[in-house]
C-alpha cells in the first residue's frame, strides 16, 4: 500500500512577499525534484540553485486596509 507523502520547502520571504509572511515556498525546476528526491542526491546543491535561480513576476499589490486587523 502507497501512503501519499509531501513535503514543503520553505526560505525566507523575498521581496513584497515580506510584507506578507516571513517565509515563502521554495519551488524547485523539474529536473531539480527529481535530484531533491533521490537518495544519494546533494540537497545543498539543488538549494543553492533555487535560491540563485529565482524569477520574480509583477504579482497584484497589496495594500492592507485601516480595518484590516479589527480587534473585539
Amino acid at each position: 500500500m502507497q501512503v501519499p507523502v509531501f513535503s514543503i520547502l520553505t526560505r525566507e520571504a523575498a521581496g513584497t512577499v515580506g510584507d506578507i509572511h516571513d517565509r515563502m515556498p521554495l519551488i524547485l525546476d523539474k529536473e531539480d525534484v527529481k535530484e531533491w528526491i533521490r537518495p544519494n542526491g546533494d540537497p545543498s546543491a539543488i538549494v543553492e540553485k533555487a535560491l540563485t535561480n529565482m524569477v520574480f513576476e509583477k504579482a497584484v499589490e497589496y495594500h492592507r486596509s485601516p480595518t484590516e486587523f479589527i480587534t473585539m
